[in-house]
């Protein structure tokens, strides 16, 4: 399973140069709008988060709180204002580093009800990123799929080596032939979120599914994974070098 990352003949300094990641440019995934889901609860930690990110080589950053019905009570106005205060500081103090916002949105009939016919928040030629539930499809995901498309907006799917309950590639396969990237964490390559995670992200890179990288950085926790990752897993780093995720393309 792992022979993706098993050096061939390769220099040691060749995977020992990858030292941060300004090869993805872009992180177009994570939680760091203060005090509106689960991941950065203020403005403290999210411009902790926001410089660490820079110093990390990143030079773009659109940040996705969550849109969820069920779980946090936000929408495009909230996220927004929210997200007010962190882009002025940026703007001010790390002028280098361009940030935006947008959501990760959750597909389910609150979605299809409320929020879609509402207008989405899209990144980049009408990207916009979703995600189902960690417990199973939705029965009407092709119909939710089909819908966000018809809107205008290009889905790119957060995390499927997280689905557990999807094993068979066929199905990413078959989504990307209608239009929808993949996007994959960056520490589940790590083995952050265990091995069987592991296991599918290293599957889905062997088989060229991913389109894009995200940090999903929610915590302290993550960040300094995030930070550790040149120095403990040069090899890992090498190969997603050479992958070629697309993140570039999201400037």
């Amino acid at each position: 399973m792992f022979s993706f990352f098993k050096k061939k003949n390769a220099p040691a300094s060749i995977t020992a140069s990858i030292t941060d990641f300004s090869f993805l440019g872009c992180d177009m995934h994570s939680h760091m709008v203060p005090g509106i889901d689960d991941g950065s609860q203020s403005l403290e930690d999210s411009i902790r988060f926001v410089t660490k990110l820079s110093e990390l080589g990143f030079k773009k950053l659109i940040t996705t709180p969550h849109i969820h019905g069920e779980m946090y009570d936000n929408d495009t106005i909230k996220v927004q204002s929210y997200f007010k205060k962190l882009q002025e500081y940026v703007q001010e103090h790390i002028p280098d580093l361009s940030i935006g916002v947008s959501a990760e949105y959750f597909l389910d009939n609150y979605f299809q009800d409320e929020v879609l016919p509402k207008g989405l928040m899209p990144f980049a030629n009408n990207n916009v990123l979703v995600e189902v539930s960690m417990a199973g499809w939705p029965r009407n995901f092709k119909d939710l799929i089909f819908n966000v498309q018809a809107n205008g907006y290009r889905p790119i799917l957060a995390h499927p080596e997280r689905y557990l309950y999807e094993t068979d590639t066929k199905i990413y396969e078959d989504l990307k032939a209608k239009g929808i990237l993949l996007q994959m964490n960056l520490l589940s390559i790590t083995g952050y979120y265990g091995k069987t995670v592991q296991d599918n992200a290293t599957k889905m890179m062997e088989r060229n599914l991913y389109d894009l990288c995200g940090t999903d950085l929610h915590h302290e926790r993550h960040l300094a994974k995030i930070e550790s990752m040149p120095a403990q897993y040069p090899e890992i780093m090498c190969k997603l070098n050479e992958y070629g995720f697309k993140n570039k393309e999201l400037y």
